[in-house]
């Protein structure tokens, strides 16, 4: 009898988070019908709304490609174990990280050889917009930065609209490990990986190490994560990205200097390679004003915070510009002239406007995993009344995906570029689930079980334009 009422008080205590998500699919569903029976752009494309991706309709699979299905299912099954084991003692800084980052990178891979083979963790990467195509043309450093801004359209699609860090980076790891396309890319899913790290010590000043945890199991699962964590250069973008959240709250919350060095050299590094670093930028200030109206006295320390920032990123531009030529902001405004040329968006009518930011603000949530918007949502409405640090961190995310869905700065494929945002809403979400103490283990179980069926079924039913 006990056993049958906690059975029966369990499943009244999970309503709310299925009524959730059963509201969540059909107002997604909904949306869906409703563009395409606008005939909107976002419906009209030949991808599937609102995911910039093509349908796999119908399937077209191997007896061999099929056996691949198997592999990130044993994944989680191991993930879940050690999981369950560690959750029994202390958690240790550095094994957490370790087996996250083991986690992680045995998920992204496995996920993406659903496709048939190893190589599909490698094709995306030689594709024809990509930027190992570009790594031919860097004939020295000096020369190549000094020339990118005026060879700029000469380049691939993606390096067109980016800085030169990832035609950079993909060069030193040609003459430092070797050339050719199998090691660059497998070099980008490591260093993919890697973002683990900063997540979980990010988390863990917000929520602490047990929930930190938790945030670390739900990162290993979040589609968006997944599926560009081993085909994308965006999976390496969001390291620096990372790190410079990391290191900015550090000094937001307790100040000192090296935490304001540290943050600027990390924005140095994300503005290399993506410019919606300023995205990360507005958020922690976000973040920043927030901390500061809950206590005025932090004032001082977040202008300092940023003002060094401000210095160190404007100083290691400067000193770029001077020992190779290359100018930032000419790059900058070329790149946005030629993403505004190629998307047609030097002025939009209202409809187009409105389709391609909440589009876009539906891929984003849709990508972060329908079990993770439930609890995210849930948190966010909590995060409005309670004043916490983890609650306010959270608001700023809220805002900052609201402002950038509307923002006109993009153009669909918000899923694959706003992984930075991706992170904030499973620390929001794994702290919800921490506080439902006696459903703690099913929510994270059946979020955790959810993001897998999910997950593996975009990369079935999905092709997804990198």
């Amino acid at each position: 009898m006990v056993l049958i009422a906690s059975k029966a008080e369990e499943s009244a205590g999970l309503g709310p988070y299925w009524r959730g998500l059963g509201v969540w699919i059909i107002l997604l569903a909904g949306y869906i019908a409703i563009i395409v029976g606008l005939h909107t752009e976002t419906a009209m494309r030949s991808t599937a709304p609102p995911w910039y991706s093509w349908l796999r309709i119908p399937l077209t699979r191997t007896p061999l490609q099929c056996v691949f299905l198997v592999f990130p299912p044993v994944v989680f099954v191991g993930w879940v174990a050690v999981l369950r084991r560690m959750f029994r003692g202390p958690v240790r800084l550095l094994p957490i990280i370790g087996l996250g980052f083991g986690a992680v990178l045995l998920m992204n891979v496995t996920v993406a050889m659903m496709d048939g083979t190893v190589d599909a963790i490698w094709k995306p990467f030689s594709g024809p917009s990509e930027f190992f195509g570009d790594v031919p043309a860097v004939h020295g450093v000096r020369a190549f930065l000094r020339g990118y801004v005026e060879n700029l359209y000469q380049y691939s699609l993606h390096t067109r609209t980016h800085p030169p860090g990832a035609v950079m980076m993909l060069y030193f790891v040609g003459q430092s490990l070797g050339p050719g396309i199998r090691i660059a890319a497998w070099t980008c899913v490591v260093t993919t990986a890697t973002g683990v790290a900063p997540f979980f010590l990010l988390a863990r000043r917000l929520v602490g190490n047990r929930t930190a945890c938790l945030g670390t199991a739900l990162y290993a699962l979040a589609p968006s994560l997944v599926l560009f964590g081993a085909t994308s250069m965006d999976g390496v973008f969001l390291v620096p990205l990372l790190w410079s959240m990391y290191f900015l709250q550090r000094g937001i919350a307790d100040g000192g200097i090296r935490f304001s060095i540290a943050a600027g050299i990390a924005l140095t590094a994300s503005l290399m390679f993506s410019y919606v670093t300023v995205c990360v930028g507005a958020m922690m200030l976000i973040y920043a004003a927030l901390e500061w109206r809950e206590n005025p006295k932090l004032l001082g320390g977040i202008i300092g915070l940023f003002a060094i920032c401000a210095t160190v990123v404007g100083g290691s531009l400067l000193t770029l510009h001077v020992a190779t030529g290359f100018d930032y902001l000419a790059c900058f405004e070329r790149s946005r002239f030629y993403d505004h040329y190629a998307m047609q968006t030097f002025s939009m009518s209202l409809g187009r406007y409105l389709d391609i930011s909440f589009s876009n603000l539906i891929a984003f949530l849709t990508g972060l995993g329908f079990p993770i918007i439930v609890l995210w949502m849930r948190e966010t409405a909590r995060s409005m009344s309670e004043r916490t640090a983890v609650g306010r961190f959270n608001l700023a995310a809220v805002i900052s995906v609201l402002i950038f869905s509307f923002a006109h700065l993009f153009t669909h494929e918000t899923e694959r570029v706003w992984l930075f945002f991706v992170p904030p809403a499973l620390i929001a979400a794994a702290h919800w689930i921490a506080r439902q103490t006696k459903l703690e283990k099913r929510l994270l179980d059946w979020a955790m079980g959810l993001l897998l069926v999910q997950t593996m079924l975009f990369q079935w039913l999905l092709f997804t334009i990198w």
